[in-house]
């Protein structure tokens, strides 16, 4: 086992969703490996953190709850100026105000850090791991009844045509996964080592996250946002009432010209 595979296992062996026969290549991997090693380590670090948020979401401030406190620091700071202590100890109050500063400081990075983290576990994480497991199993799309199905579905659903070929890379075939609580159309386009996946879902049911709303960008007249991470990059762009996400490992692809959909029927 080489250390891309190793690492496309990672998720399912930290969540104890690996089979056996993976967990021992997998453990055989890490006992010479010292990269991957530290980044499992690294990784199962920070989702242990996830689930101890989620068990207690509501230890996460919100941004008024963090307002309000930051408000508060500074009274308090003011409040320790004002006072006849300043002239006693004219060194200490800098530093309390410095340290009040940098616990602000870390209270509102703490939280955004959480949030963002919270919002890459829930959103996108079950993204990248449909398409890395499309990148290891690709045959597992070619079934052409499915293909056609699944195709006749969006048709109807969403009136859509999807491009047999694009940028070099030819439509393998397509299915209907769980994704996120729901059943989603996944498509995959290939050409050797190049994959992309294409999932397809109703636009009222899928929640595109704050800082990916932020990424805004327009492609051939068209708005695209766009997630491009460590472990996968996913462009989203509307089509009728249908939100298309697209999802490839290759960061030197050009995924946000990739458009497969061929127009409405």
């Amino acid at each position: 086992m080489n250390c891309q595979e190793a690492l496309t296992l990672l998720y399912d062996v930290i969540d104890k969703e690996a089979s056996q026969i993976d967990i021992k290549e997998v453990q055989k991997h890490l006992d010479y490996c010292q990269d991957c090693l530290k980044k499992f380590q690294l990784e199962e670090s920070l989702q242990a953190l996830v689930k101890e948020k989620l068990k207690a979401a509501t230890d996460i401030p919100t941004i008024n709850h963090l307002k309000a406190r930051v408000l508060l620091k500074l009274e308090q700071i003011e409040l320790m100026q004002i006072s006849s202590r300043q002239r006693e100890f004219p060194f200490r109050i800098p530093a309390v105000a410095m340290a009040a500063a940098a616990s602000v400081i870390l209270l509102i990075g703490a939280a955004f850090w959480g949030k963002g983290l919270y919002n890459h576990y829930t959103e996108y994480i079950p993204l990248e791991r449909a398409h890395w497991a499309a990148v290891d199993d690709i045959n597992n799309f070619s079934e052409q009844n499915s293909t056609q199905a699944v195709l006749a579905g969006v048709g109807g659903d969403f009136s859509l045509t999807f491009l047999d070929n694009l940028k070099g890379l030819s439509l393998v075939g397509g299915k209907t996964e769980e994704i996120k609580g729901q059943k989603v159309p996944h498509f995959v386009y290939n050409k050797g080592n190049e994959t992309v996946s294409v999932f397809v879902f109703a636009s009222d049911k899928i929640n595109l996250p704050d800082d990916l709303l932020k990424t805004r960008i327009e492609v051939d007249g068209q708005c695209r946002l766009d997630h491009n991470c460590r472990g996968c990059r996913l462009v989203y762009y509307k089509v009728g009432d249908a939100t298309i996400v697209t999802a490839t490992t290759d960061h030197s692809f050009g995924l946000l010209e990739f458009n497969p959909v061929a127009g409405a029927i």
